[in-house]
């Protein structure tokens, strides 16, 4: 057997195993068993299987699932005690004793030592007692590797070893090395094709890909029979796996990145991992990613809100080797929500890329300025809040609609009497940039000049003495109705009524609003008119530019 085996991008699910089996030997101190290779793949040495692997395979998990599990945040006297206590669980290293390893958490996380800290908030002595009860239940399941079962049995549903038996099983790491890395150093090449890596191996290295590879894509050969069924009824099966595949699917939850809580979108999706067509890119992106994160969601430091897309964008033309559009348009975000119960919680799966209108405007134009107006939680559905500029991006990803947020915001404005369109002007001005590169490949720039003319126009059509501010709240909320039943006619007679009764003559600058254009749709003029009408002061107002 060679002494290494060269690995190379594949599918979503593959890239996102390898990088985290890459974070795993990183973990533990293993840098040098890995190499990149100028053409995207990596090289693997063996002695990995024979270096504690079993052991910091575990050891990551009992990480992430101790910085998920451990939150008081139903508690605020108890804010600062969680972000302390996470900031040391992240710092932990590797150990090849695991007792030792768990003699650390110990010490962080031990009875005697957070009462102290307890002792000296203004807490309620009942549910200091529930909390610090509840710390000690957490670190002794991880003792017998039964926390350790129940983060991965989301992923990897019933598996043996990494999540059947559930509960206690202190052997886990030994047999996860008999089960998982013996294999592989004991695998033949045959004529049988892993349906993964496309290496081929004798009949007995190989296993039936099966729903507890990943569970979040488990579906029953009744409903999609050929996704891990994929066979003829009563014929040879040709989605089988080779024993080193079969790793690294056990490593791709260790692949993705916990999104915090704050950040969430409509779609409620937990994990996101950044596909991109190069190992060492991948690897790079997603780790800054995630240390993102967690700088983030720990508290480290928290000076403004991340952008998950934005964020991943800015850091693959900041690392990738290769500095064009093209990187972007070939780079994809996928999704998860996980269940341990898919018969009570459904999980979720969100697979998207950025095409290549996105990419051109993004390199053409600081779209950056506009996501920043959106920086906030908004409640785009009743009970369902989200952080804007999250959720928008990602909208204009998938290439959704942003007009009904716009409207929203537009009704919430003019009830509260706010005068601060900016998140509106926003929300406008790059769903028009990426429509207008879509429709027409027409430069962000002059799409810009088009879209801020009108805006402009509609500022300056009527001072604040012919119309006052409150009448323009009033005449906002009718051309706001007009447009949202996309009226067009009415919404014209309604404007050209007010030129009438005023006496004014129509600004040139206007026309363009009140004709037909194969640049511009009727609601997106209506809308960047209504955005400069209902606030005209132009010395008082923080304009969007692209300077």
């Amino acid at each position: 057997m060679s002494e290494k085996i060269t690995l190379y991008p594949s599918n979503w699910l593959y890239n996102a195993g390898v990088i985290g089996f890459l974070r795993i030997l990183e973990f533990g101190n293993q840098e040098n068993a890995f190499t990149f290779n100028d053409d995207g793949s990596v090289d693997i040495s063996f002695s990995v299987f024979n270096n504690n692997f079993e052991i910091y395979y575990f050891e990551y998990v009992t990480k992430l699932y101790l910085l998920q599990k451990i939150t008081f945040r139903d508690i605020k006297e108890l804010f600062k005690t969680e972000q302390n206590l996470k900031e040391k669980i992240i710092n932990i290293k590797a150990n090849q004793n695991i007792e030792k390893f768990f003699e650390e958490i110990n010490s962080i996380l031990s009875k005697s030592e957070l009462e102290k800290v307890f002792n000296q908030l203004s807490i309620d002595s009942k549910i200091k007692d529930q909390k610090l009860n509840q710390i000690e239940d957490i670190y002794n399941s991880v003792t017998k590797f039964k926390g350790q079962a129940d983060y991965l049995g989301a992923f990897y549903f019933n598996k043996d070893v990494v999540a059947n038996p559930k509960g206690k099983k202190l052997d886990r790491p030994q047999d996860f090395k008999k089960k998982y890395l013996e294999p592989i150093l004991n695998q033949n090449q045959g004529d049988s094709l892993c349906v993964l890596c496309g290496n081929k191996y004798s009949d007995n290295s190989l296993s039936e890909l099966t729903e507890g590879d990943f569970s979040i894509l488990g579906i029953s050969k009744e409903k999609f029979f050929n996704f891990y069924n994929y066979f003829t009824p009563q014929g040879p099966s040709y989605n089988k796996k080779c024993a080193f595949c079969q790793l690294i699917l056990l490593c791709a939850f260790a692949g993705f990145n916990y999104k915090p809580y704050d950040l969430k979108e409509i779609d409620e999706t937990d994990y996101i991992f950044v596909n991109y067509p190069s190992f060492e890119d991948a690897f790079k992106v997603n780790n800054k990613l995630n240390e993102e994160f967690k700088n983030y969601q720990y508290g480290i430091f928290r000076e403004e809100s991340i952008n998950p897309y934005l964020k991943s964008m800015e850091l693959i033309l900041e690392t990738v080797k290769r500095k064009s559009k093209w990187l972007l348009q070939n780079t994809y975000f996928c999704e998860i929500k996980v269940s341990v119960r898919k018969d009570q919680i459904k999980p979720k799966f969100v697979y998207f890329n950025i095409d290549k209108s996105f990419a051109e405007v993004f390199e053409e134009f600081k779209i950056d300025r506009y996501l920043k107006n959106l920086s906030f939680p908004f409640e785009i559905y009743k009970g369902n809040k989200v952080f804007l500029s999250t959720e928008v991006l990602k909208r204009l990803l998938e290439k959704k609609p942003l007009i009904y947020i716009a409207f929203k915001i537009i009704q919430e404005k003019i009830k509260e009497k706010d005068t601060n369109f900016l998140p509106v002007e926003s929300l406008i001005f790059l769903e028009f940039l990426i429509n207008q590169k879509r429709r027409l490949n027409m430069d962000a720039k002059k799409s810009y000049g088009i879209l801020k003319g009108i805006e402009e126009a509609g500022r300056k059509a009527f001072s604040v003495e012919e119309i006052d501010q409150e009448k323009r709240f009033h005449l906002s909320q009718r051309f706001l109705t007009l447009i949202r039943g996309a009226r067009k006619e009415d919404f014209y007679n309604e404007l050209l009524r007010l030129f009438v009764v005023y006496e004014k003559q129509i600004p040139e600058n206007l026309f363009s609003l009140l004709t037909e254009s194969d640049e511009l749709t009727f609601q997106e003029k209506a809308l960047a008119f209504l955005t400069g009408f209902i606030n005209p002061k132009t010395e008082d107002k923080k304009e969007v530019s692209n300077e």
